[in-house]
């Protein structure tokens, strides 16, 4: 019987009780003919609680174990008649299973507790709401809080619950793409402003890609203009963007920006509590533990995960505590920070013994001066950074001036085996962590 096969897997993430609240009640039907799923709720209550709690969960589980492009009919009683007997008729509403940004990108799916409640429920209300309120609605936080996930989540909704709306999401090397494909600006401008939803993904990227920021700015003021709700992400609060040209960052301080913390050792747990039940890890509770305690970021975690999976697939034995050990060991050794042009302004600024200030002032003391030009050159080797991007990180200097300390760097490398090795080691560092 299907329901007591889709029981099953729904076992594989959530727990026995769990099931017998929710899913024990309900009356499913399934097509796989006209791809067609049917619900039949016991009461209205139920359907109502049904909406708010494990919907989007339903769903997703649905797509996993049936497909996506499934077309889901919810009906529940309408009231009961003068006797108390069961309705004449019943209502009716629809959804879908896709999930077009990847369907372990929900709401439901986003783990956090009371200090990342407020950016959550915003963004619901974003992504569900029909009327534009914050605009632009900015995510800001670190690197492995969930931004990117709730972006994913917001445009999932968006795609789910607004018929008809057409979305751009992408970063800002998929914009430059766009840019570079179509060939002609102009072209690329009005594909762009005829979306109703504008989601870019990690707005402080926009130091490699100066030249992209004029565009940004006239999307802005389209999407903006039309009352077309925009949503961006960020590492670096707006505030602290000094790289932006200033009317551009005017602008983005219109809208409402929350900010999302890293993830705590409650957070942390639970999402490896549910990893080890979706991946099937077999990990003892001390073992969830440890990993949850070592390792801080979503995307540490997730490392580390695969890591001990792609093990156990291909050992097709079951992990023992040695084995254990070793992958965290393994995973902890590999780990290197995030490479941004901050990092590298620190790393140089720390062998040269310097201040960062330093770095991007306009003192020409002449050991200075080579200490920029290094920082300079790793930000442009590394991280492929425009002149202009430069230009604006080391303090408002012509693209031209870091043309040339650039070039007066590279000729000093050619000539000496010395600033070669200099800027290797700098590199590793700069890529590695770690004392000069």
């Amino acid at each position: 019987m299907f329901k007591d096969e889709f029981r099953q897997h729904l076992l594989r993430s959530c727990p026995e009780q769990e099931l017998r609240r929710w899913f024990d009640p309900l009356e499913v039907e399934v097509n796989k003919e006209n791809q067609t799923f049917r619900v039949l709720f016991p009461h209205a209550y139920f359907a109502t609680w049904f909406e708010n709690s494990v919907k989007e969960f339903f769903e997703r589980q649905v797509g996993e174990y049936l497909g996506q492009g499934y077309v889901l009919h919810y009906q529940s009683p309408n009231g009961a008649d003068a006797q108390g007997h069961a309705p004449l008729f019943l209502e009716e509403s629809i959804s879908v299973t896709d999930f077009p940004y990847g369907n372990q990108f929900t709401f439901e799916t986003f783990l956090a507790n009371e200090k990342n409640h407020f950016p959550l429920a915003l963004a619901q209300e974003v992504a569900r709401g029909r009327e534009v309120r914050y605009n632009p609605f900015l995510v800001c936080g670190p690197s492995g809080s969930g931004k990117t996930h709730l972006l994913r989540a917001m445009a999932n909704t968006v795609a789910r619950t607004h018929e008809g709306a057409s979305v751009f999401f992408g970063s800002i090397s998929d914009l430059q793409n766009r840019f570079a494909s179509a060939g002609n600006p102009l072209a690329a401008r009005a594909a762009l402003s005829a979306n109703d939803w504008l989601f870019i993904d990690e707005l402080t990227d926009i130091q490699r890609a100066a030249d992209l920021e004029q565009e940004l700015i006239f999307l802005f003021n389209t999407f903006h203009d039309a009352g077309k709700q925009m949503v961006f992400t960020s590492t670096e609060r707006v505030t602290s963007c000094d790289f932006l040209d200033p009317t551009f960052k005017s602008r983005l301080e219109w809208g409402l920006m929350v900010h999302l913390k890293a993830p705590d050792l409650e957070v942390r747990t639970a999402f490896v509590e549910q990893a080890n039940r979706d991946m099937r890890l077999g990990l003892s509770r001390e073992q969830i533990l440890t990993l949850a305690s070592r390792f801080e970021g979503f995307r540490r975690l997730e490392g580390v995960l695969l890591r001990i999976e792609a093990f156990r697939k291909h050992s097709g034995r079951d992990l023992t505590e040695a084995d254990f050990l070793r992958h965290v060991r393994l995973s902890e050794d590999s780990h290197a920070p995030e490479l941004t042009p901050g990092r590298i302004l620190t790393v140089a600024a720390d062998h040269f013994g310097l201040t960062v200030a330093d770095l991007t002032g306009h003192s020409r003391r002449k050991n200075l001066v080579f200490a920029r030009q290094a920082a300079m050159a790793l930000c442009r080797a590394l991280l492929g950074m425009s002149y202009p991007a430069l230009g604006k990180l080391f303090g408002g200097k012509d693209h031209s001036t870091v043309l040339y300390s650039i070039k007066k760097f590279k000729k000093l490398q050619d000539d000496s085996e010395e600033t070669k090795n200099l800027f290797r080691q700098l590199s590793r560092t700069c890529r590695a962590g770690g004392p000069t």
